[in-house]
């Protein structure tokens, strides 16, 4: 009788841990992870499969989350995700859909008469590349997707914590990789505006990993030997990446790019005293007087420039002036996401020579592709999420440096924006949606019954 119910006890236990390996939320959190782990690969490594192993890394990960979320946490996700943001989030992806379908009224009539300068020649769509477009489309959707799965498997506090530290991992390997290059000359770095962008958002996450290790010593609070050695251990691999990522910003000499991931670490640490030592609505105050200063000073920095998308850029005047003659000539709809490498040989027949492959700036290029509106309502866009996440974690009693850390990304995303070219990379997206979803989700705090 005994031996039958050790045989019993036994088998339960062996099902119990075949099903925590196969169950489908931890599942999630590894793909999730690895495709954090990608983000490194993208601008170290490059090549034209990567983008493809992000599509099936995604696919399943949403698939494991869509059968394994509990009805607490659907609602929970319910409640943050709702239809203003899927309706925000569908804009752009509308938009690039009408680009890329046959409406020869709204297509661009100069085209027409210099279609054999275009590798694929003009079929009557805004987008002068309907290829690009659509893999830009995809692409976009895949951001979402990232989004969407971030928040889904981040609605858990254990889970939170392993996504803020693998995207903040993620972001120390590159930060790595610009010290190498940047200081010692090697040639370890394909995408180099795209890494030095990731490693202004490895600043914020490091502080944001360092108030988690603070936060979870303090709520404990375990004076042990072991404790404190763990604590100190933790604030340490914090503090190194830190180290990593602000030193990678200071080792490229940019003042532009110190200064956006200045504003964001700034941002973070106010919302981050605001809460600590209850300054209020009056702290706020401070804050946001203190920020509309900046903010004066910039505008007062780019009124000096005709375009305020040309005036933080450090590049070469060839560069710069091939930018602003296609920006000149873009329609109101743009030229089709992703299509500024298809319009270079149209604008490059006087320069052979040039070495340009891209726009100078993600905000120059936005406007070029996807109409000159579409900037201002892309910033007016992340203001409003700006703003609601930091919201979010000023009401929080814990766990707030979540929404934190990623409204103030979205800070540091916004200036990069007017910097360099990063911003339009597939680790930057990757990491951005990520960070987003994880602030999103945890911007409201849950009530587990």
């Amino acid at each position: 009788m005994l031996d039958n119910l050790l045989y019993h006890r036994d088998h339960y236990a062996s099902f119990n841990s075949f099903q925590t390996i196969i169950n489908p939320m931890p599942s999630a959190l590894i793909i999730l992870l690895g495709l954090l782990g990608l983000c490194p690969a993208i601008v170290t490594v490059g090549g034209p499969a990567l983008p493809y192993l992000i599509l099936l890394l995604l696919a399943p990960g949403l698939i494991l989350v869509s059968l394994k979320l509990g009805p607490g946490e659907a609602e929970h996700m319910s409640k943050i995700v709702s239809r203003p943001f899927l309706l925000a989030a569908a804009f752009p992806a509308v938009l690039m859909i009408i680009q890329i379908l046959p409406l020869p009224f709204l297509a661009n009539p100069v085209w027409t008469s210099v279609s054999p300068g275009f590798r694929h020649g003009i079929t009557g769509s805004i987008s002068v590349d309907v290829g690009a477009t659509s893999i830009a489309l995809v692409r976009y959707l895949s951001a979402v997707g990232m989004v969407l799965l971030a928040a889904a498997v981040a609605v858990n506090r254990e889970r939170a914590e392993s996504t803020l530290i693998g995207a903040t991992a993620a972001t120390v390997f590159i930060s790595f990789a610009c010290l190498l290059h940047d200081l010692f000359g090697l040639n370890v770095v394909v995408a180099l505006d795209e890494a030095r962008d990731c490693a202004c958002l490895g600043v914020i996450l490091s502080a944001a990993c360092a108030i988690l290790v603070f936060e979870r010593h303090e709520t404990r609070r375990s004076n042990s030997s072991q404790a404190r050695k763990k604590f100190s251990v933790s604030m340490g691999a914090c503090l190194t990446a830190f180290v990593f990522c602000a030193g990678a910003v200071a080792a490229t000499r940019s003042g532009s790019l110190a200064f956006a991931a200045g504003s964001g670490l700034l941002t973070f640490i106010a919302v981050a005293a605001i809460r600590r030592w209850a300054l209020g609505r009056l702290g706020a105050a401070a804050i946001g007087i203190t920020a509309a200063v900046v903010a004066a000073a910039l505008v007062t920095v780019a009124a000096g420039d005709p375009d305020p998308r040309f005036a933080f850029v450090k590049k070469d005047p060839v560069s710069i002036e091939l930018t602003q003659r296609i920006l000149s000539d873009a329609p109101f709809f743009g030229d089709g996401a992703a299509s500024f490498t298809a319009l270079l040989p149209v604008y490059q027949t006087s320069n052979l020579d040039s070495p340009t492959v891209e726009a100078v700036t993600s905000a120059a290029k936005l406007s070029i592709e996807m109409g000159k509106a579409m900037l201002w309502i892309a910033i007016l866009g992340t203001s409003a999420a700006v703003f609601i996440l930091l919201r979010g974690a000023s009401r929080r009693g814990r766990d707030s440096f979540y929404a934190a850390a990623a409204g103030a990304c979205l800070v540091t995303l916004m200036n990069l924006a007017f910097v360099n070219v990063g911003l339009s990379g597939s680790a930057m997206a990757l990491l951005s949606a990520a960070i987003f979803g994880l602030g999103l989700i945890q911007s409201k705090g849950r009530v587990v019954s």
